[in-house]
């Protein structure tokens, strides 16, 4: 029997490809084996959204092709749809599978003469998760055309999934025992099929008996978040936290970047998402030195995190990608001031995780167990996003557990001994 690894480097929608394409292998008879193990093929999920993410997917490769017995090496998704002849060349990959190519490669493969067979199945077998939630694809590529963003390059623009097709597999992965899905997409909020939206795509979630929990993944403003909000507020399912990117505070940053709102526009939106949920845990990311940013601009940026209640800040530097609008603007943010920046929106957002779960001590919270460690101890997160410290002899995983936080440590809540779960 071949045997095949994988490593996922970038987003949530790669590491729910990932386990398709896992899913895939298994159904065509290979033995899928962890990354860094002797095997046959070894498939790197690339990211190309930043130059960081980029390198680490060819540094992957490249360590890949000197495992044991010489496997064959496939850099798969993002980074070839953009430069396949430059991947090839950096990682010494034997092969770059474009986003077409990669959720159904055994066919592909030249080890197929001698090892496992396609039988020509259509319909594809259910993705594979080895964590305790089960990421749910619905929907792909981007047609925002944000100034200094490659995800229309490397993903195409914005397709979803058939909704039958999306609630045939979050039905499959319910039964199969997984109690929380997550919805993900290159731009979720873009979700349409035949005037079906992401908020009909959720009440029709809520009706699988088996699902406890609904969460969502990345979500743009512009788009369905007042009708994902508004049935938010209502659903006994669908987990209190939003991540919707702000990547500046400044408007003058905002409209070069090409964002489709005004600084006023989304803090109204926040504003209105706090009043009408009251507990929430809200994300966002937020780009720091892009041409122009000046010392006014970051103070905007600064400020505006700052009056917002966000439990989550994902912080980063600038850097120029190929073939998107902004590649022809002057990088004129040195690194030090971007490092400077970085570092300080960064402290910002470390204080406000702390600040929030320091506010759940004295709420009852629903928590998914996710993990035990070597000493015993569970780990999961809340419906809000925040981390969660099970004492041992912790519950089992993924057992949903409900309590009141006896401690905060940091930004983790800390549960009393545990006497029950949901069913």
């Amino acid at each position: 029997m071949l045997r095949a690894a994988f490593k996922t480097v970038g987003c949530r929608l790669n590491q729910a490809e990932t386990a398709a394409m896992v899913a895939r292998f298994e159904a065509d008879g290979y033995c899928v084996v962890p990354f860094g193990e002797q095997a046959d093929i070894v498939v790197v999920q690339s990211c190309t959204v930043t130059r960081t993410a980029e390198r680490k997917s060819i540094r992957f490769a490249r360590a890949a092709k000197r495992f044991p017995g010489d496997p064959f090496v496939i850099v798969a998704g993002c980074a070839p749809q953009v430069d396949a002849d430059r991947v090839l060349r950096e990682s010494g990959a034997d092969m770059a599978a474009t986003q077409a190519q990669k959720l159904d490669l055994p066919p592909l493969l030249p080890l197929l003469a001698s090892g496992p067979s396609s039988d020509g199945r259509n319909d594809p077998p259910v993705p594979r998760f080895d964590t305790a939630r089960a990421l749910l694809r619905v929907q792909d590529g981007c047609s925002f055309d944000c100034a200094y963003c490659i995800v229309p390059i490397a993903r195409g623009r914005s397709t979803s999934r058939p909704f039958a097709e999306v609630l045939t597999e979050a039905k499959c992965l319910a039964e199969d025992g997984y109690k929380e899905l997550v919805l993900t997409g290159a731009n979720l909020g873009s979700y349409d099929d035949e005037g079906r939206r992401l908020w009909h795509m959720l009440e029709a979630l809520e009706k699988i008996p088996e699902l406890k929990r609904i969460r969502l993944s990345s979500i743009e403003l512009s788009q369905q978040e007042r009708e994902v909000v508004d049935y938010m507020a209502d659903s006994s399912k669908l987990c209190r936290f939003l991540h919707i990117p702000m990547q500046s505070g400044d408007d003058r940053i905002l409209s070069a970047m090409g964002r489709r709102y005004t600084s006023e526009e989304y803090r109204g939106f926040i504003e209105y998402a706090a009043g009408k949920i009251g507990v929430i845990g809200i994300g966002t990311d937020i780009i720091v030195g892009f041409p122009g940013e000046d010392e006014a601009a970051f103070d905007n940026t600064y400020r505006m995190l700052d009056e917002l209640p966000f439990s989550r800040l994902h912080v980063f530097p600038y850097s120029p990608r190929p073939g998107t609008k902004a590649e022809s603007l002057t990088d004129d943010v040195d690194k030090a001031t971007k490092k400077s920046r970085v570092v300080k929106l960064i402290t910002l957002g470390l204080e406000k995780r702390k600040e929030f779960a320091s506010r759940m001590e004295l709420h009852e919270v629903s928590v998914l167990v996710e993990s035990h460690d070597s000493n015993g101890c569970g780990h999961g997160s809340t419906e809000e996003y925040v981390p969660t410290l099970f004492p041992a002899p912790a519950p089992a995983v993924n057992e949903i557990v409900r309590f009141t936080p006896t401690a905060v440590r940091e930004d983790v809540l800390v549960s009393p001994p545990i006497q029950k779960s949901l069913a």
